[in-house]
C-alpha cells in the first residue's frame, strides 16, 4: 500500500543469497556481502545509490570463503582474511579501488584495528600484546609506528570513530510499550489487530512513525511493517519483512537519506525513496 508522492520504489537486490552486511560509502557507493549457506562462498555487490547504476554483482575473488569486509573509505574498499577457517580472527587485509576496479595493495601479516579517510591502523601479534602501526590507504606503505601502547592507540581510534557522523542514518530503537505518548497511538492501534508476540522496533522521522512488529501464527511469525503519520494517526504504508520465520527478525528497516531500506527474507534489499 503506497500512499501518492511519499513513497517511490527505487532499486531492489535479490542474488537469493543471505544479507551478510551492508555498507555505504561516503560516495553513496551501496556495498552488500552476502553469503551462500551452504557452500559458505561470498559474494559482493555494489550500487551507485544515487544513480542506481550496478557496479558490480555475485562478484568473488580468487578467495571465495575466508574473506570478508572491514570497511569503505571513500571509493577504497578494506577487505580481511581469517587467520584459519571457521575461526572469527581476522588477519591480512588488502585494499580495493571501486573506481579502478582493482586492488590496491594486499599485507597478509597484519591485522586490521580501524581507519581514519587516507590512513589505517593496523597491528602486529606480537607474544605479548601487540605493535601498531599506521599505513597508507592508497599505498599499503607503513606511515608511522605506533609501538606497543594500547591506551594510546585505542583513544586514537575513539577520537577516530567520535568524528565519523551518521546525521543521514535513522536506526529503529526498541518500543517501551509504557510509553503513552499520543503519537505513539498508531502502533498500538496496529498492534492490536494482530496477535502480537515480541517487540516493537521503531524511529521517528519528523510526524512520521516507522516500525515493525510481529504476528504469531502456529508458532512462527510474520514481521509487519508500517509508516504512519501521527498527527493524523493514518497509516500510508505497508509492507511484510518476513513470513514464517521460527524467530523474531531484528535490524530489518533502516533510513538513509531519502532512502528507506527494507530486508525482506534474509536476502532481499528493497529501497524505496521518501519525500518524507
Amino acid at each position: 500500500m503506497i500512499g501518492k508522492k511519499k513513497i517511490i520504489g527505487y532499486l531492489k537486490h535479490n542474488n537469493k543469497k543471505q544479507i551478510w552486511r551492508i555498507f555505504i560509502s561516503e560516495t553513496d557507493k551501496l556495498l552488500i556481502e552476502e553469503r551462500d549457506v551452504e557452500t559458505r562462498e561470498v559474494f559482493f555487490s555494489c550500487y551507485n545509490l544515487s544513480t542506481k547504476a550496478k557496479i558490480f554483482s555475485n562478484f568473488q575473488f580468487e578467495e571465495k570463503a575466508w574473506i570478508g569486509i572491514e570497511a569503505v573509505e571513500k571509493d577504497i574498499i578494506i577487505f580481511h582474511f581469517y587467520l584459519k577457517p571457521d575461526m572469527p580472527q581476522h588477519k591480512g587485509f588488502f585494499a580495493y579501488d571501486l573506481k579502478q576496479k582493482k586492488i590496491l595493495w594486499q599485507n597478509e601479516t597484519l591485522t586490521y584495528f580501524f581507519s581514519d579517510n587516507e590512513k589505517i591502523v593496523a597491528f602486529q601479534q606480537q607474544f605479548e600484546g601487540r605493535f601498531y602501526m599506521e599505513i597508507d590507504l592508497q599505498t599499503g606503505e607503513v606511515i608511522r609506528n605506533l609501538g606497543e601502547e594500547y591506551a594510546q592507540v585505542n583513544l586514537l581510534k575513539e577520537e577516530t570513530q567520535a568524528k565519523k557522523s551518521y546525521a543521514d542514518y535513522l536506526f529503529p530503537e526498541v518500543f517501551i510499550p509504557l510509553n503513552d505518548d499520543p503519537k505513539f497511538d498508531c502502533i498500538r492501534k496496529a498492534v492490536a489487530g494482530f496477535s502480537f508476540s515480541g517487540q516493537v522496533e521503531y524511529f521517528l522521522n519528523g510526524e512520521f512513525v516507522f516500525f515493525t512488529f510481529h504476528e504469531k501464527k502456529d508458532e512462527k511469525f510474520t514481521q509487519h511493517f508500517y509508516i504512519c503519520n501521527t498527527t493524523t494517526g493514518s497509516f500510508f504504508y505497508s509492507d511484510v519483512l518476513n513470513k514464517n520465520i521460527h524467530q523474531y527478525a531484528v535490524d530489518s528497516f533502516f533510513l538513509y537519506k531519502k532512502f528507506l531500506f527494507l530486508i525482506k527474507e534474509k536476502q532481499i534489499i528493497e529501497i524505496v525513496k521518501t519525500d518524507i
